[in-house]
């Protein structure tokens, strides 16, 4: 009994261990999204993709699903088979219809061989992985595409989508970041003669660039990376005297280290001044650096000025008697500011004084003076 038993097993445990792989194939929605990292929306992907490109053919394909990149798949491929692709050996296909009195059983054969299924080409990108570039500058992006066989697909289209707003198509393009943060680039590659299709993430970290020119001098132009980490300055430029330097591919400065680049190497003229521009030719960074110009303190003067005595006029208009209203002498009228006014006598003793020194007044009073005098003796 104990041998049935251990014969049992033996032919039934490789089943129970099959059966616990999810079958990408096959499953449906609700299966795939009891994978780790394969919710509602992905898991919807892959039957779509399914739908449109057929079975897949190993369990690798899976990652030509959008969404779901190497982390995603190296999570799950421990618990996904693609099953059995092949075809079976018997080249009938038999179906059976029974109606409804169950009375009569209706048998139909097809004979014949299944079509050959053909897959889908696989597709495989090669280019990097998560990387940090420096805002404002313009960073290349390159994608080499392979098939199945490793035979090099020049006539693959790809197209970038780097999580900005922008998209660009090439197979090596330049794109400038103006912000800084982490952006999520995907490629595509995908090729019209045979239908082939793939994709790949990668994660691009954007900070800034603090990097200067230190000095220029005849031995050449030294920059200094204030930086905390190492940056790239493949196909930045330097320029000085009218011409410019491109900095090979793969140039990198470690971070907070001084490079200097000779002059027999760059063949720049001598010149007081210096730039070094990004690969798109905005200006990265220039020597010496320009800095505001303070305003000068201000400078007071003195001048010496000379004190003028004001002008009265003494003149009084008898014939009128109107009381003239003086107004007050504007300090800008003299000549110099804040010179002492001499005191002016009150205008009613100044009127009392003018009306009894009059010669027409005296003349007046006498005529008047001697009418009396006639008058009393006659």
């Amino acid at each position: 009994m104990r041998f049935i038993g251990l014969l049992v097993l033996t032919f039934f445990l490789p089943a129970f261990a099959y059966a616990a792989l999810i079958n990408i194939n096959t499953a449906d929605a609700t299966l795939l999204d009891t994978l780790p990292g394969i919710g509602p929306s992905k898991a919807q992907a892959i039957i779509t993709y399914r739908n449109g490109h057929g079975p897949f053919v190993k369990i690798e394909d899976i990652q030509n699903v959008s969404g779901i990149g190497p982390s995603t798949y190296a999570d799950i491929k421990s618990l996904i088979t693609v099953g059995d692709t092949g075809t079976s050996d018997s080249g009938t296909t038999t179906a059976t219809s029974t109606t409804t009195s169950a009375t009569t059983t209706t048998t139909l054969s097809v004979g014949g061989t299944p079509p050959e299924y053909i897959p889908i080409p696989t597709l495989r990108i090669v280019t990097d992985s998560d990387r940090t570039v420096s805002s404002g500058a313009d960073t290349v992006f390159t994608a080499v595409v392979y098939d199945g066989k490793g035979n090099k697909r020049n006539d693959a289209v790809v197209k970038w989508s780097f999580g900005d707003g922008m998209q660009r198509t090439g197979a090596s393009v330049y794109h400038q970041y103006y912000n800084t943060g982490e952006y999520l680039a995907i490629v595509r590659a995908t090729t019209s003669s045979d239908g082939g299709d793939a994709m790949r993430e990668m994660i691009i970290t954007v900070e800034d660039a603090s990097i200067k020119i230190a000095s220029v001098s005849a031995r050449g132009i030294s920059l200094a990376n204030n930086d905390s980490r190492t940056l790239d300055l493949s196909l930045w430029r330097l320029s000085m005297g009218g011409r410019e330097f491109k900095i090979p591919a793969d140039t990198q400065i470690l971070a907070g280290r001084m490079i200097l680049f000779p002059s027999q190497i760059i063949q720049l003229p001598i010149s007081d001044t210096a730039s070094l521009l990004y690969p798109s030719g905005e200006m990265a960074a220039m020597y010496p650096t320009a800095t505001a110009e303070q305003p000068s303190a201000p400078t007071v003067s003195f001048n010496k000025v000379q004190t003028v005595e004001p002008f009265i006029n003494k003149a009084t208009d008898i014939q009128t008697h109107e009381e003239a209203v003086v107004a007050p002498a504007v300090a800008t009228e003299l000549v110099a500011v804040g010179a002492t006014l001499p005191a002016t006598p009150s205008s009613d003793s100044q009127k009392t004084k003018n009306l009894f020194g009059s010669p027409w007044l005296l003349g007046l009073l006498s005529v008047i003076a001697l009418a009396g005098a006639a008058f009393v003796f006659i």
